[in-house]
């Protein structure tokens, strides 16, 4: 699969050059606003500054790219429908916010649906995510590509997990969505909804005694000081979208048009390679600051959420059938 994502780097590496010689606008260059979750030194701030760069490589003054980091445009729900009121021009939002949009995105929600980084490009990068991508695009976003956002596991403030039964009444941070809810449900926690930017005082505070998450992002949140223990379940594979707004898109020139879209393809293929990576040795960094990394029995965890697995729509079996054998 590296040879395919490099293919499809240079695709649009290649397709960048060839709109380069945009002609810089002699009127006054378009706001292109990005909204970004993150810091500026995450793999998405890293690679919205190659997407600023690239924008203006090719557009020259004819497009002004500000990049707003730590969510300062709003958390990931308020940013996705400025986006689509044509507020936000380039959103990176996750798929699990996206399914309040898109239903059929929940199937990325089974846990242990997808069983690797490698399967979900599979998936991804194939007939599935371009049927994902229509779909979402019929919301009001165009999508420019999916990176990787990590393998989600639990993270505790004092407490040692090491079988699901640990876990029990537990207050446990889940996102705002079904399925992350009947997940801690069904391990036994009392699941509490808090927004992403909040996690950290919650934990700070005991709002929750742990939270579902993906260790990177929280790497980059600094939960090591408020949470002792990580707990690799490895339960979900989650990702992040790189979107444009469809209103921005119509409103521009066709050659910003494809400045812009091809630009976030690239800065989504390289924020997926760089959150591989920074994962790659995250676990070592926790450590360093302290961290206690557990390995748990991970079929039991598995095993506990059988129901939840079971409970997928009738639907949207087919398509987690197609997604399992891809």
């Amino acid at each position: 699969m590296r040879s395919q994502s490099r293919r499809n780097f240079l695709q649009g590496a290649a397709a960048l050059t060839a709109v380069a010689g945009l002609p810089a606008s002699a009127q006054t260059p378009v706001p292109v606003r990005v909204a970004n979750p993150t810091a500026d030194d995450d793999p998405i701030g890293v690679a919205a500054a190659h997407f600023s760069k690239r924008v203006r490589e090719v557009a020259g003054n004819a497009a002004a790219v500000r990049v707003f980091s730590r969510s300062a445009l709003g958390n990931e729900n308020v940013a996705l429908e400025g986006t689509i009121a044509g507020n936000i021009d380039v959103d990176i939002v996750s798929n699990t916010v996206l399914s309040g949009l898109v239903p059929e995105l929940a199937v990325l929600d089974v846990p242990y649906g997808l069983t690797s980084p490698d399967h979900a490009w599979r998936v991804l990068d194939g007939d599935i995510g371009r049927s994902f991508n229509e779909k979402i695009q019929a919301k009001g976003v165009r999508v420019a590509g999916w990176a990787y956002a990590g393998s989600r596991c639990l993270m505790t403030r004092s407490k040692a997990v090491k079988n699901v039964g640990d876990l029990a009444n537990m207050k446990l941070r889940v996102p705002n969505n079904q399925t992350y809810n009947d997940i801690a449900k069904a391990w036994g926690t009392i699941a509490t909804t808090v927004p992403w930017p909040e996690t950290y005082l919650a934990l700070s505070q005991g709002v929750v005694d742990g939270i579902e998450t993906a260790p990177g992002p929280s790497y980059d949140q600094k939960h090591y000081e408020v949470a002792k223990y990580l707990v690799r379940t490895d339960h979900l594979i989650y990702f992040h979208l790189w979107v444009v707004s469809d209103k921005s898109y119509q409103s521009w020139s066709p050659p910003l048009r494809n400045a812009v879209m091809n630009a976030a393809q690239e800065a989504a293929l390289m924020n997926r390679k760089l959150r591989l990576e920074q994962e790659r040795g995250v676990y070592e960094e926790f450590a360093r600051k302290g961290v206690t990394i557990v390995q748990p029995n991970r079929d039991e965890f598995a095993a506990k959420l059988r129901p939840v697995q079971d409970a997928v729509k009738p639907e949207l079996l087919p398509l987690l059938q197609r997604i399992r054998s891809a």
